[in-house]
């Protein structure tokens, strides 16, 4: 085990995260209504999980690798006592 201990100041911005939370959201519930032809009620919940959170990931991505305003930014990382 290593003696030492880090820490990171993270800087997160929740109108960006609740913008591309939302954006997944809609993407999601259209990709559902579109390809998912399910009997019972869960498969819809299941698929709908199953797509937001792929959605979720793929924008995420996008925005902290591409977009030059990311969403999660790690500022400082410093050792920790």
């Amino acid at each position: 085990m290593s003696e030492y201990h880090y820490a990171a100041w993270v800087v997160f911005d929740l109108r960006l995260f609740l913008f591309v939370v939302a954006i997944s959201a809609l993407l999601s519930v259209g990709l559902v209504a579109l390809f998912f032809r399910g009997n019972r009620w869960h498969e819809y919940v299941t698929g709908f999980i199953a797509v937001f959170a792929l959605v979720l990931l793929v924008t995420l991505l996008v925005f902290n690798s591409i977009a030059a305003y990311p969403v999660f930014m790690v500022e400082d990382v410093f050792p920790f006592p």
